[in-house]
């Protein structure tokens, strides 16, 4: 009886409280280059894409978004940091620092969740500039993203993922 005693009174306060915790909805923002809306969960009937049709019907689309520049800079800024984005490319790098605000992926990051950028998310692939946008040292974002993953590939690293052409050979070294 004193063990059930004691274990009512060390566990009943903890299991109250795991039950008053309530769980954080997982949170999966796709964002792609020039996609347009052609996908069938758009409406489009001509294209096949049943997998992320499914996921948009679980989830939230977004049937009215649109860009306030049609370049991927200014829109990726205006997107991350809910600020009206610069016309040229450099925007995060150049004007992260001045925003006194929490990213989106900041705030996320805040308040306990992981927060992870694949690919291309703000405008270098990777979230991280230096000479081959590879410096762990100098993230575009500071403070945004638990971690990056970039599966450079082939092409050794950011910068070449995104100037590369085919079979691992960069644009800039092509003959």
């Amino acid at each position: 009886m004193r063990r059930f005693l004691f274990f009512l009174v060390v566990m009943s306060p903890l299991l109250l409280l795991a039950k008053s915790i309530k769980q954080r909805p997982n949170v999966l923002l796709i964002c792609v280059d020039d996609l347009r809306p052609e996908l069938k969960c758009f409406g489009v009937d001509y294209i096949h894409s049943p997998n992320i049709d499914a996921l948009a019907a679980r989830g939230r689309a977004f049937h009215r978004h649109y860009v306030q520049a049609p370049t991927c800079g200014a829109s990726r800024y205006t997107l991350l940091t809910g600020r009206y984005g610069p016309a040229n490319n450099g925007a995060l790098f150049q004007n992260f620092a001045k925003i006194k605000d929490t990213s989106f992926p900041g705030w996320f990051r805040k308040h306990g969740y992981t927060t992870v950028s694949v690919g291309k998310v703000s405008h270098h692939p990777g979230g991280r500039g230096g000479r081959d946008w590879n410096e762990d040292d100098k993230p575009e974002m500071p403070g945004a993203w638990t971690r990056h993953l970039l599966p450079a590939g082939p092409w050794q690293h950011p910068r070449g993922a995104m100037h590369g052409l085919a079979n691992g050979e960069i644009r800039k070294n092509a003959k």
